[in-house]
Formats: structure tokens, C-alpha cells, sequence
């Protein structure tokens, strides 16, 4: 017996599942992130082997499959009745009830023809060897999916089960809230696409890793976060491999402790940088494509540096920094791509049945879904807070837009708000104006036209009204707004002398 009872949208999924078991023989439950698949899969594998049925479970990746049966076995589930498919993982033995296995070790080998019931993880990936064993092998499925977009779904799994939405979840509390951003607006005009599996159609990504690894939108980046992310535990998603490297380093530079997590990094060191993520030794872990599925840490902060027009991707990114944790007030999300302007907020997109428009078998590429305009949020031009449609004022900065203005039009003219408020600095852009201040007297020093550290701190406490005490001297490239800054002292003091 299981040692958790479900919740209450999980009480409703099974209920719609055990209403049509015997009506259908393949099933799809859309579960969005928080609603707890894992648990889902583990109540169902136990009802089943209650019976004597023999139930398989496929996970999406191979470093998965450890990480379920771990679950499983907190949850309940008897170990001993617990074996993997893969030989080199053991135990592994055909005979027990309970089958784990990864896709691509499942594909890769004949299907055993002693299992009653097959559980798919992540159901919406194509694998054209798992999708031969659904239609085939004439046993139950249940499949699970949060983005169940692809369009050929609907022509393998018969049953959609829909027992609440991410809306839903985030309004009873199972989910957290989120505030976005839209920081940067890099260019993607002419940008080709191309399906990509598992997640249709999306830019080439060859195209949009020259645009996004531009130094101007690297420094946008670290600049937004260190200004803006609160020193909240953040995961990054890049392009790929250089990129992430470029952003990783440019975090360091910065003073803030970031590491680089690709498909190449062993299992153990990813254990390992996720056990320091945790602890809090690394404030950001920049990752490409690996964080979507099976990490459940906390995370307080996304930054979005991966432009993309898929829906499944784009879920699955935001998804991370959507589940609850204690002191969570919400998860902050940094758009650096315009992707929230193509694609809107994850929970207004919402399917009530599956596609079926293609077999599956084929390379076609995915249709996409027409942009719905009318739900798109808007920017605010003078904070960069994606504000919902029909909100006029915004609700961060205060804000009001003149009548007609949109907003390319605001970001050309550099409106402001005009709250007549004093602003009030964060602890982060104090620390990125010091180490801005700190990288211009090395500049200095090097040219051979030395600053103190005395003129350094005049300067930042004539910005702030206090010294910069207890910040970090680490120093990172001088910004316009900085450089302008310190020109205006300069200048200042020039009037001075020619007075005197």
C-alpha cells in the first residue's frame, strides 16, 4: 500500500480514468507541472499489481529511470518487486512485476509479451519504436503528458483525460504564481524552422545561437539579473553548448556563482551540481534542454535566453519555476527572447483533445498553432513587466502609457514612470553599479590614468548616499548608464576647476 494519498485533482484523473477502463484501451492524461505524475503512475502501478498484473514504466531519458524507481519506493511501491529493463542497471529480473525502463533502451530491445499494463512518461516525445508498441502490442496504456500538442496523439492514444489545467492549480495553490519580464528584443526577422523532435516546429537553431551569443544580449542578461533577480536560486536556458558557456562565464565574472550543465555532463556531476544548487553554493545553473523534465528543486527564477515558437518547449522551460516551495512568493521569469510575446502566458495555453492530424510515423513537420492575439500580454515600456491584456496602468511600476502609444513606440522615446516616487535601490544593483565602478578604475589603472578606491567609493555613495560597504569588488564591464554617470562627474568637475 502506498504511503501518500492523492490530492484532489489526482483523486479526479483516476475517477475519469476508472470510469472509461473498460471502454478504451489507450489513454492520455494531461498533467501539468505540480500535478504530480510520478505519484499518479505509482497509485495506478499499485492498483494494478494488486491484481497480478505486470506493469511497465518508460521514462523519457535513461538518467531517469533510477530517479523513478527511488520515488516509487518512497511512495510505497515493494522494492522487491522492482527491476529495471536495462542489464546494466540491477536488479534486473523480467519476472517481477514491477518493469522500469528507459524509451531508448525499450525501443532498442523486443518487447516482453508478460506485461499487462505500459505507463509513458513525457508521452508527447516521438519515438516511432514506442509508438509501434502502443498500436501493436494490444495492452493498456496509459500515457502522461503536461504539453500533449503533438499533432499525431490523437491517432495512438484514444482517450484524452483533462482532470484540471495549470490555471487551475496555480489558483488552489499547487502551483506558485509568476511575474514576467521582457528585458531584451533580440531581432529574430528571417530566422528559418525546422521540426525538432519532440517539440515540432522551432527555430534553427544554428540561426538563433549567432543572434542570442551576441556579447550585447550575454551582458543584457547578467545586467538584468543582477539588477532584477532578487539573488533568488535560478536555472538558465541557452542554445547550446558555446552559449551556455559564454553566459556561465560572464556570471562569473560577475561575481555570482554559476555552472554549465549540458547532455554531456556525467550523471554524477549533475547530482553534484544540483546538491550545490540546493545548498546554495550555485546561485544559477545554465543548462540547455537538460533541466526540462525530472528536476523538482527549488527555483525561484527562470531566465529565458532559448528563443522558441513551440509551446511544448516553452512549458516545459517555464514549467521548472512553477512548482511550491516554503517562502515561495512566486517565480520570477526573464524573457531575454520574445518569446512571451509569440506564445503568451503558460497557463492560457490550453487544449480540451488531442491532434491527430499526422500517424506519427512520418517526418512531416508539426503545424503550429495560429497566435492568439487577443490573449498575448502586453510590455510595459518603462519596467519590462509583461502585463495581462486590458490592463492599462501597470501594476509594478505604475506606469501609464499615453493613449494610442504602443510599445516600440514608448521604448524609442524612453518613456519613464512618473510616479514622482524616489526610487529605491536592491541590494543586486547596488552590487552590479560597484563592480561597474570597480572595472572603470581598472580600466584606468591599466591605461596608466590611475582612480583611487577613494574616488571609487565617493562615486558610488554620490549615486546611493551610502558607502558601498560589504559588496563585492569584483568587477564587471562598465555599462552605459554607469559610464554616463561617471562622465557627468567628470564634467562637473572640470566646470569646477575652470571656475576656480
Amino acid at each position: 500500500m502506498l504511503n501518500l494519498r492523492p490530492k484532489a485533482k489526482q483523486i479526479t484523473g483516476l475517477k475519469m480514468l476508472s470510469q472509461d477502463w473498460n471502454n478504451y484501451r489507450t489513454f492520455l492524461i494531461s498533467a501539468p507541472v505540480g500535478y504530480g505524475k510520478t505519484f499518479l503512475a505509482a497509485y495506478l502501478t499499485d492498483k494494478l499489481i494488486q491484481q497480478g498484473k505486470r506493469v511497465m514504466f518508460c521514462a523519457p531519458f535513461l538518467t531517469l529511470v533510477r530517479q523513478t524507481a527511488t520515488r516509487f519506493v518512497q511512495y510505497g511501491l515493494p522494492e522487491d518487486e522492482i527491476s529495471y529493463v536495462w542489464r546494466n542497471y540491477q536488479p534486473h529480473d523480467p519476472e517481477r512485476l514491477i518493469q522500469i525502463a528507459s524509451a531508448d533502451t525499450l525501443i532498442r530491445r523486443e518487447f516482453p509479451d508478460n506485461i499487462d499494463a505500459l505507463i509513458v512518461d513525457e508521452a508527447h516525445m516521438k519515438r516511432r519504436g514506442l509508438l509501434e508498441i502502443i498500436r501493436d502490442s494490444g495492452i493498456k496504456v496509459v500515457g502522461l503528458s503536461g504539453t500533449p500538442f503533438s499533432p499525431w496523439m490523437g491517432k495512438y492514444y484514444q482517450k484524452f483525460i483533462k482532470p484540471t489545467t495549470m490555471k487551475e492549480l496555480i489558483s488552489i495553490g499547487d502551483l506558485c504564481g509568476y511575474e514576467f519580464y521582457a528585458p531584451s528584443k533580440p531581432d529574430m526577422k528571417g530566422v528559418k524552422t525546422s521540426n525538432q523532435a519532440g517539440y515540432g516546429n522551432d527555430f534553427n537553431e544554428a540561426q538563433i545561437a549567432v543572434i542570442m551569443g551576441s556579447s550585447t544580449l550575454i551582458g543584457d542578461i547578467v545586467k538584468n539579473w543582477m539588477e532584477n533577480g532578487e539573488d533568488r536560486p535560478t536555472i538558465c536556458f541557452c542554445v547550446n553548448k558555446s552559449h551556455a558557456a559564454f553566459i556561465t562565464t560572464a556570471f562569473n565574472r560577475a561575481g555570482v556563482t554559476a555552472e554549465i550543465m549540458i547532455d554531456d555532463t556525467p550523471p554524477d556531476d549533475r547530482q553534484m551540481i544540483i546538491h550545490r544548487f540546493e545548498q546554495g553554493a550555485t546561485k544559477i545553473i545554465v543548462n540547455v534542454g537538460v533541466l526540462a523534465a525530472g528536476f523538482d528543486s527549488d527555483v525561484r527564477c527562470i531566465i529565458n535566453a532559448r528563443p522558441t515558437k513551440s509551446e511544448i518547449r516553452w512549458l516545459q522551460v517555464l514549467g521548472r519555476g512553477l512548482r511550491t516551495a516554503p517562502g515561495k512568493d512566486l517565480c520570477k521569469i526573464f524573457d531575454h527572447t520574445c518569446s512571451i510575446h509569440r506564445l503568451g502566458y503558460p497557463d492560457d495555453i490550453e487544449y480540451d483533445e488531442l491532434k491527430g492530424k499526422t500517424d506519427g510515423m512520418k517526418s512531416a513537420t508539426a503545424t503550429s498553432r495560429p497566435e492568439k492575439k487577443d490573449k498575448i500580454p502586453h510590455e510595459c515600456p518603462s519596467c519590462h513587466y509583461m502585463k495581462p491584456i486590458g490592463v492599462y496602468v501597470c501594476p509594478k511600476c505604475g506606469f501609464k502609457p499615453l493613449a494610442g502609444e504602443d510599445v516600440e513606440t514608448d521604448i524609442s522615446r524612453g518613456l519613464k514612470r512618473l510616479n514622482g516616487k524616489e526610487r529605491t535601490y536592491t541590494r543586486n544593483e547596488k552590487q552590479a553599479w560597484w563592480s561597474q565602478i570597480k572595472y572603470y578604475q581598472k580600466v584606468r589603472i591599466n591605461k596608466g590614468k590611475p582612480t583611487s578606491d577613494a574616488w571609487a567609493a565617493h562615486t558610488f555613495k554620490e549615486k546611493f548616499g551610502v558607502w558601498p560597504r560589504g559588496l563585492s569588488d569584483f568587477p564587471m564591464e562598465t555599462s552605459p548608464e554607469v559610464w554616463n554617470f561617471i562622465k557627468s562627474k567628470f564634467i562637473a568637475y572640470s566646470k569646477t576647476q575652470k571656475v576656480a
